[in-house]
């Protein structure tokens, strides 16, 4: 039987890892490490307000800043902004962080 493969020259790949020492070790030699800093806190409001651009300020800022109280990752402000409507105020989008602490554990949000 006749294997078939094709080359591409020139091409790149990129990854992302959150903890890069859980993949093998023959995957980790085929990258390059490259370790970014957190975000300040100024620079997690700015990408924030980018992935909420649906939503007034006020609220895109009450979701921001709780989320940088409690840990800052943007992946909980995208999932927050999915789940939240114009309409909502702050007791919805608290009874939705609360909601998702509740079902989910890697989303470690408090309200205040």
């Amino acid at each position: 039987m006749k294997k078939s493969y094709f080359e591409i020259k020139g091409a790149k790949v990129f990854a992302a890892s959150n903890d890069v020492w859980r993949l093998s070790k023959p995957l980790q030699s085929r990258f390059r490490k490259i370790f970014l800093p957190r975000y300040t806190e100024q620079q997690f409001l700015d990408v924030s307000e980018k992935v909420l651009p649906k939503l007034s300020s006020s609220l895109a800022r009450y979701i921001e800043a709780n989320v940088w109280k409690n840990g800052g990752d943007i992946r909980d402000v995208i999932s927050i902004g999915k789940l939240v409507r114009k309409s909502d105020g702050p007791l919805e989008i608290e009874l939705i962080i609360k909601t998702m602490m509740k079902y989910r554990m890697d989303v470690c949000l408090e309200t205040s």
